[in-house]
């Protein structure tokens, strides 16, 4: 299976020993918030919780992380920030149509917001596949779109394996200075 791969490669290129507590209550969240997210995401939440690649580019999470009584709760507050994000992205697109060639979440094929960069880069699933897992990753730096067809974690392993010039500067790797930073 790819996401175990993903996830055992990104705690060895991190250096971290994923998380053994308790997983978020994925199970029918879809059905509660209207949209399922990405297995990888789901798997990668579960292993490290939120945080930061070297302090500059952080993945967003529901938020009490392995409470299972804050769940759906936690999931729909994380995806109406994602929405926010949305309205003011749309707001721009109405202005600069030929910037923004995106819909954005929760307009059907919509960018769906999953974290961003200190510089003001924002990263995104683009939700235009029924199955999640199909969604492709979109990363914006306020000039450029950048399409990967790949998942969230896989993006994460290619930014730390400087396999990619941009990405590798996005996160731009310090020696000495921790790989993941946990928040919370």
């Amino acid at each position: 299976m790819r996401v175990q791969a993903d996830i055992e490669e990104f705690a060895r290129l991190a250096d971290i020993t994923p998380c053994e507590g308790e997983a978020l209550p994925w199970a029918g969240s879809g059905t509660a918030v209207g949209v399922e997210l990405p297995a990888d995401y789901r798997a990668f939440v579960d292993a490290f919780g939120g945080g930061d690649l070297y302090g500059r580019l952080g993945v967003n999470t529901p938020w009490p992380l392995h409470d299972p009584s804050a769940g759906v709760t936690a999931l729909r507050a994380m995806l109406d920030d994602a929405a926010a994000t949305s309205s003011l992205l749309r707001e721009l697109r109405g202005s600069y149509p030929a910037a923004f060639p995106f819909a954005f979440y929760p307009e059907p094929g919509g960018l769906l917001a999953w974290g961003g960069g200190i510089g003001g880069e924002l990263c995104f699933w683009l939700t235009e596949a029924p199955d999640p897992d199909a969604w492709p990753v979109v990363v914006w730096d306020k000039a450029d779109w950048r399409r990967y067809d790949m998942g969230m974690v896989a993006l994460l392993i290619r930014a730390l394996t400087k396999a990619d010039p941009f990405l590798s500067a996005l996160v731009a790797p310090e020696h000495g200075r921790p790989v993941w930073n946990p928040r919370g």
